[in-house]
């Protein structure tokens, strides 16, 4: 009997958050462009695309603003990476 092969589904989000947010991360991080949906002129605001790992990576960085183990530069977005939080997330989250 053969072995049946289900392709694992990646967990995705579509978020909108404030360009200016969206800016801030884009500093921080090394963001991708193919994560960009579409920007809203009237409410200023961005639309993108993150999987489940990348909202964990990002998530990582929400913890207290002293964590030592986080490079001093990446210190500073405690507060933009709240978001990013299971608890904070549904939040931002939008149909695409």
């Amino acid at each position: 009997m053969k072995d049946i092969i289900v392709p694992m589904i990646k967990k995705e989000y579509t978020l909108e958050i404030p360009r200016n947010q969206y800016d801030r991360l884009g500093n921080a991080f090394d963001w991708e462009d193919e994560w960009f949906l579409a920007f809203d002129a009237e409410k200023d605001t961005i639309k993108f695309r993150i999987t489940e790992e990348q909202r964990k990576h990002l998530a990582l960085f929400a913890r207290k603003q002293d964590d030592k183990r986080i490079m001093k530069k990446l210190r500073t977005t405690y507060w933009i990476t709240q978001m990013f939080l299971i608890e904070n997330i549904d939040k931002y989250v939008v149909e695409a």
